[in-house]
């Protein structure tokens, strides 16, 4: 090849040549640089998978996986400390019965028992009774074992339950229950005197509280009070007349 042919190619060469974007010093730091991030990023990954293989090493030694049955429960609560039992108040009452000494208080007020047959009252010496229900008039069984059992028409009745839903009535005496004195009967009323029996009806609520005292020496035979001159309608007053002698009528023997 000649030296003009020669000469002709370089300068075509050099006339076509693309000139660099970037000065060298510039190409050279950025391949700098790019050797810096990859070095940086093979330093993460290898920290990144040290930490994952720690984890799953750290959870197979403390429980499996966290699919593991075991670790798909809560832990068991401690057993809690047991609670002493707190010191029971008395229940408040709005009344007494005291069938022994033959008066019902209520309100503040002593109203004399003329007339009662409660051989089925609660046994137990005191318990507390309930005011269930209340009616103005009411027919209620007396059971005669020397005769028929009777109904007797009584009026301002108030119907008391114990916890064991058994009943007892207060209500007002009357002349038929006078009539039954003398005989021996059963059955869970006690009679006050109209005027008592009328107020305690009024004032006494659904849902109030009597302390009932039994007392522990029963007896059988139902009377009127001796002592209590109550008159009823179309009758002359309890204490006119014959009057048996004074009993009383709590639960007898068989029945406790």
């Amino acid at each position: 090849m000649s030296d003009e042919l020669s000469a002709a190619l370089r300068e075509l060469a050099a006339a076509e040549a693309t000139q660099p974007a970037a000065p060298g010093a510039e190409i050279r730091g950025r391949a700098l640089r790019r050797r810096r991030r990859r070095r940086v990023a093979a330093t993460l990954g290898a920290g990144t998978a040290g930490l994952t293989a720690l984890a799953v090493a750290l959870t197979l030694h403390l429980g499996g996986t966290p699919d593991h049955p075991d670790r798909l429960h809560p832990p068991a609560a401690a057993p809690a400390e047991p609670s002493l039992p707190s010191p029971t108040t008395p229940e408040p009452v709005a009344g007494t019965l005291d069938l022994p000494g033959r008066t019902l208080t209520f309100g503040g007020r002593p109203m004399p028992i003329l007339w009662e047959s409660a051989r089925e009252a609660p046994a137990t010496p005191t318990t507390s009774m309930t005011v269930v229900a209340k009616q103005e008039q009411r027919d209620l069984p007396i059971d005669i074992p020397s005769k028929d059992p009777a109904m007797v028409d009584v009026p301002y009745v108030v119907e008391l339950r114990d916890g064991s839903d058994q009943p007892l009535y207060v209500g007002s005496f009357t002349a038929q229950l006078k009539s039954l004195t003398g005989f021996r009967v059963g059955g869970t009323l006690i009679a006050l005197g109209p005027e008592d029996a009328k107020s305690f009806y009024a004032r006494v609520g659904v849902g109030e509280r009597i302390s009932v005292t039994t007392g522990a020496t029963p007896t059988s035979t139902p009377t009127a009070d001796p002592s209590a001159d109550v008159s009823v309608p179309g009758q002359g007053g309890v204490g006119e007349g014959a009057v048996p002698e004074r009993g009383t009528a709590y639960p007898s023997d068989a029945a406790r």
